[in-house]
């Protein structure tokens, strides 16, 4: 017989912030409400829930977006079930993001979107979230939190878009001190509160302003430096778990992931071919 059950997670780094992830098939959510915003979307099966007196189908490719004490339910349609994972943000946290965007309260103005692309962004964070990470997760972590939830506000919530304007800039020499931060130490352990406040820019506005000046978050750019230097110092016979270390992989199996995904060749496979 199927196990039907929830799991619940915190993120150290955002311990404010509940996750889980439902795989049911006869169990239903009564209809209820929620202290704070709900994101969710399924993976596989299909769950249909009321809103408002509306039904809405939540199915691979579509997420639900709840405000606070909205009243819905939920259940399975499918044969087999449904697998749902879901992000509650409490409602301090989504004001945080209002005062980032010049506005007076942020809400959802649909319950469900049809956005492949956010969906897969979506699943993609949650399960970063989800998943034991090393030391050097933090500014992954955060980069990737706040890229989601500002790309999902802005474009399906009930603020303008026009009105996200910030009045502080990244200007030329600050984004190159912080690429020079990084050159000259990829080892090290970078938060992202502590870049913004180095810049005198909330870590909203530097990492929308870094993304818009080099394309890629500072954590992506980051983790390219590491692994160009990493080349470097295994072409120069380094052992690779040293190199690993000394380029800010706490973790050497994360450092194996991450060189292949970039290089298409393990370290190892590498330093065998440059030698």
């Amino acid at each position: 017989m199927r196990q039907e059950k929830i799991e619940y997670w915190h993120n150290p780094v955002l311990p404010n912030i509940e996750l889980s992830s439902a795989n049911v098939e006869k169990f239903a959510f009564e209809r209820h409400i929620h202290l704070d915003y709900h994101i969710g979307i399924v993976t596989s099966g299909c769950q249909q829930y009321l809103h408002n007196g509306k039904q809405y189908h939540l199915a691979p490719g579509f997420m639900s977006t709840l405000n606070p004490d909205e009243v819905h339910n939920g259940e399975n349609i499918t044969l087999g079930g449904y697998q749902s994972h879901v992000m509650a943000l409490p409602v301090d946290y989504v004001n945080d993001i209002s005062r980032e965007m010049n506005q007076a309260e942020t809400f959802f103005n649909a319950p469900l979107i049809h956005n492949p692309t956010l969906s897969r962004a979506f699943l993609h964070l949650h399960t970063l979230l989800t998943t034991e990470q090393d030391g050097s997760a933090q500014l992954h972590i955060e980069t990737t939190m706040i890229a989601f939830i500002t790309e999902l506000f802005m474009h399906h919530s009930g603020i303008p878009i026009q009105q996200h304007i910030s009045t502080k800039q990244l200007s030329t020499q600050q984004l190159s001190y912080i690429k020079t931060l990084f050159h000259d130490e990829p080892g090290q352990s970078f938060q992202l509160d502590d870049l913004a406040q180095q810049l005198d820019l909330s870590k909203f506005q530097f990492l929308r302003q870094f993304k818009q000046s080099m394309g890629m978050t500072p954590h992506a750019y980051l983790k390219r430096v590491r692994l160009e230097y990493a080349k470097k110092a295994l072409i120069k016979g380094g052992n690779i778990s040293d190199v690993a270390y000394q380029v800010g992989f706490f973790d050497q199996s994360h450092f194996n992931k991450a060189f292949k995904c970039a290089f298409l060749i393990t370290p190892s496979h590498f330093q065998r071919r440059v030698l």
